[in-house]
């Protein structure tokens, strides 16, 4: 018995060392906070592991932390310094650490850094706490302050919505190039007003989560989308990227006017949980845009409305989602009430031009002709489609012929030089460079959002 006592358990050593998982515990761009929003970081998980045969007593503290900036939780217990921590022989603990920024009024990224310090048996060893961080202007909950009718977004610093915004009716919001919004989980930008989006090829406007380490990269459904009211007017978005979103884009109502109630250019919607572009009797213009990698619909145009659909590429498949349906749809049917009585009826028009609808399914198109609902009229020329709808196979449309995307699953929808979309589309004259401000060919362009 006396040979088991406690105290013959551990070493001395000065040999003994310990091993670690890594040895630097890096967070990607973490967003500084400000009272009262308490941003926070994911929590990073590692492992101290004794390798030796008997237990060793360690002592864990952050070397600076002068600003409790790092926070552990080391073996169970919440705490930036524990002495005379045992691990016994051949085992481990667990370490997590978050990181909480205090703003520095800096417009520029800047870099935070500390050590964990391990000092066991006249040994210190370190494991790097590194944060890329960035001050932020936070909204909350709230309708924006939109004076003289206009508000203003700018590049210096990003923003962060936290439980969705709303744009007002008479406002608009000009957002210029190279702006990013990060919305916390199920917040949505709401406008009943105006959105214009004035993203450059080179300087796109990413709307995107707020959780940006490499885990929720390209995790879908991380907040809401951009949800365009009845009331709203008159918008605009170019050059956008919209990514692991519920939803990429809502458009709930046709324009009140002559202009399309959103123009959509040059612009990418993907990593999508639902619908990339979700429009409910709307009114929509699309020209040379992306959308591609959505849990259901790339397109879903429901109970009417107008759509004029040139040189866009519509592509899904199954990297991420086990879709079960196709994912572009256009439907002329009523609107009805709870009890299934006739509410409204509206008419389809679609004009689409060199748009390519493809994926992994042998049919990705739902064309709906309900008699009960409005009328509907097609024009479908030039497009590169995936369908069993044989008799789509006239006007220049090209039925079933994979458009050979340089690599789909990366949502790199460029096409190589031997696709059948090369040169294959008609001339709009009003739409003269691509997605990335490549020109057209004058002749012959290519059908898809890249020339």
């Amino acid at each position: 018995m006396a040979a088991c006592r406690k105290e013959d358990a551990f070493t001395g050593d000065a040999s003994a060392r310990l091993t670690f998982s890594t040895d630097t515990i890096m967070f990607d761009t973490v967003f500084s906070q400000v009272a009262p929003i308490r941003p926070l970081s994911i929590t990073k998980q590692f492992w101290v592991i004794n390798p030796n045969a008997k237990g060793v007593k360690t002592n864990i503290r952050i070397a600076g932390n002068q600003f409790g900036i790092f926070k552990l939780n080391i073996d169970g217990l919440p705490a930036n310094a524990v002495f005379q921590k045992e691990i016994r022989g051949n085992d481990s603990i667990a370490i997590f650490v978050q990181v909480y920024l205090d703003a520095v009024g800096s417009n520029t990224p800047f870099i935070v850094t500390d050590q964990l310090l391990f000092e066991t048996n006249g040994n210190q060893q370190d494991v790097d706490l590194v944060a890329y961080a960035q001050d932020a202007i936070y909204l909350s909950n709230e309708v924006v302050n939109c004076n003289s009718g206009n508000l203003h977004w700018t590049a210096d610093k990003p923003y962060v919505i936290y439980d969705s915004i709303l744009v007002p009716s008479g406002c608009v919001l000009t957002i210029d190039a190279g702006t990013k919004i990060h919305s916390h989980n199920a917040s949505t930008v709401l406008v009943a007003g105006t959105i214009i989006v004035n993203g450059t090829a080179d300087k796109n406007v990413v709307f995107e989560s707020d959780r940006l380490d490499g885990d929720y990269r390209d995790r879908p459904g991380q907040w809401g989308g951009i949800h365009l009211l009845a009331s709203s007017t008159n918008n605009v978005i170019n050059h956008a990227v919209i990514k692991n979103s519920l939803i990429g884009i809502r458009v709930d109502s046709l324009s009140t006017n002559q202009n399309p109630k959103l123009l959509l250019r040059n612009s990418k919607i993907q990593n999508v949980l639902v619908h990339g572009l979700l429009a409910l009797n709307a009114d929509i213009t699309a020209i040379n845009n992306v959308i591609t990698n959505c849990g259901s619909f790339t397109f879903f145009g429901r109970f009417g409305g107008r759509y004029n659909l040139y040189f866009n590429t519509f592509a899904n498949y199954g990297f991420t989602f086990n879709r079960q349906n196709q994912h572009f749809l256009l439907d002329n049917g009523p609107i009805k009430n709870e009890s299934g009585q006739i509410v409204s009826v509206n008419p389809l028009t679609v004009i689409m031009l060199n748009n390519i609808v493809y994926g992994s399914r042998d049919e990705e198109i739902l064309i709906s002709n309900d008699p009960t609902g409005g009328t509907a009229s097609y024009t479908l020329q030039n497009n590169l489609l995936r369908t069993e709808i044989l008799s789509l196979g006239v006007n220049g449309n090209i039925l079933n012929k994979d458009p050979l995307f340089s690599n789909a699953a990366q949502y790199e929808m460029q096409l190589k030089n031997e696709s059948p979309a090369k040169a294959s589309g008609v001339v709009v004259t009003t739409i003269t460079t691509d997605i990335t401000n490549r020109s057209r060919s004058a002749t012959a362009p290519t059908i898809g959002a890249y020339e």
